[in-house]
């Protein structure tokens, strides 16, 4: 049984962003451009995130600021995985499940190969599910916010 003091975000304004959060388009220039931008973003305020972004199968971008290690990669590689999965938030996917009293691996049968913490975001293209944008290294709803604030910034600049 989740623990019901673990919810952190309002389910409803998670899914409000997924439904937001879409481009009209996204190249590789637009994926490296979001990656640098949310590298930035984090070592302006000084925090130890990785961050990457994946089009597809393939690893556009990666960028580790100073103070992370490789179990922040490992995180990354977990959220990646239920993005991908799921084609929402990792928060909002785990979030979900903590709002309605149940444990996401004992609910999902999915192994610890996956993870259901703030950090991952799917991009669309429109409707059509295009890859993931990730970021780890502070405390979930961190790791979500600064994500959703650089989506936000991409979105408007198109």
């Amino acid at each position: 049984m989740a623990d019901q003091s673990e919810l952190l975000a309002d389910v409803s304004e998670l899914e409000d962003q997924l439904t937001e959060l879409r481009f009209s388009s996204l190249s590789h220039e637009d994926a490296l451009a979001l990656g640098m931008d949310l590298a930035s973003r984090a070592e302006e305020r000084n925090w130890p995130l990785a961050v990457s972004v994946f089009l597809g199968d393939q690893h556009v971008f990666r960028y580790a600021c100073p103070g992370t290690t490789s179990e922040n990669d490992d995180w990354i590689e977990r959220k990646r995985k239920t993005v991908y999965k799921f084609h929402e938030p990792s928060f909002l996917v785990g979030q979900r499940m903590i709002s309605l009293g149940k444990d996401f691996h004992a609910e999902t049968g999915l192994d610890e190969s996956f993870a259901a913490h703030g950090g991952g975001f799917p991009l669309f293209v429109g409707d059509k599910f295009v890859g993931a944008v990730i970021a780890s290294g502070v405390p979930q709803q961190d790791d979500h916010a600064i994500v959703v604030e650089a989506l936000r910034a991409a979105i408007e600049g198109e």
